[in-house]
């Protein structure tokens, strides 16, 4: 049952950000992951990756980027 709760946890890092509203699409949220904007831990990721809680992922947002 306590594997149910974890694997609910579970979300794509693409997914992550069109769920947070930082992009409108999963398909922009995967070309910016792809194109090496999005920055997960201070590293570039794939679209794929695990979101993990208290993970820093660092967005464009125009001319500023966000930190999460």
């Amino acid at each position: 049952m306590a594997n149910d709760a974890t694997n609910e946890l579970k979300v794509r890092l693409d997914k992550w950000l069109w769920a947070a509203r930082l992009t409108k699409t999963r398909a922009l949220a995967r070309d910016l992951i792809q194109a090496g904007k999005v920055h997960y831990n201070g590293q570039k990721s794939k679209p794929g990756k695990i979101v993990e809680p208290g993970a820093a992922i660092r967005v464009p947002a125009g001319w500023d980027v966000k930190e999460l």
